[in-house]
């Protein structure tokens, strides 16, 4: 009986025993989850920060890195021709003159932003382009000519303007002022980039 009734007193250690597992491993469990929690966060804070690098890169779709004052003369000379011969004493030149702020930059929709380390990040910057102009001046047309110039074709104003604004002159601005954009491009997306995540290195290609 005596035997019987030790035994009958070990339940409560039994079950203090089992509480006590139980806990422990309860605690583990959560430790563990606190673990991964917050590796997790870590990995998201770092992909919200890669994210908002993106989005202040890509805010803008047209970015104007340079702008330029450009003036000149535009010079269209014509005369009248007779069966491809051209009649003497028919020359005209028409002078136009100009000036205008060139605006040339890059299409931020296209700026690409990769990670290729920890803390370091590649920005790959598109072909350059001829955005606009602004505070555009044409002046009114001036003529000389021979004696017989009123027979030549007058010119066009507007073909001149159009002229004067080719896809060839804008592509001209661009190539002359290729190493000043590319400049600036450096500086522009660095200053953006460094107010979001002023630790990281930046590594930058330029297409084309």
């Amino acid at each position: 009986m005596k035997f019987f009734k030790a035994r009958v007193l070990l339940w409560p250690a039994a079950l203090l025993l089992v509480l006590l597992g139980g806990g422990a491993a309860a605690a583990f469990a959560s430790g563990g989850v606190n673990a991964l929690a917050l590796k997790s966060l870590f990995t998201s804070s770092s992909s919200e920060r890669d994210s908002q690098v993106v989005q202040a890169v890509t805010r803008v779709q047209e970015v104007a890195l340079l702008s330029l004052h450009i003036e000149g003369i535009d010079r269209y000379e014509s005369n009248r021709e007779i069966f491809g011969v051209a009649i003497p004493a028919s020359e005209k030149t028409t002078l136009l003159q100009y000036k205008f702020d060139a605006k040339l930059g890059v299409d931020g929709a296209k700026v690409k932003v990769e990670r290729t380390g920890p803390e370091s990040l590649r920005v790959t910057i598109p072909e350059s382009k001829f955005i606009g102009f602004d505070n555009p001046v044409f002046e009114d047309a001036l003529e000389s000519g021979n004696p017989l110039s009123w027979l030549a074709e007058p010119a066009v104003q507007t073909r001149m303007v159009n002229n004067i604004l080719s896809n060839e002159n804008k592509q001209k601005y661009i190539s002359q002022n290729e190493e000043a954009l590319k400049e600036q491009a450096k500086a522009y997306y660095s200053g953006i980039i460094a107010s979001v995540a002023p630790e990281v290195t930046l590594d930058f290609y330029f297409a084309g």
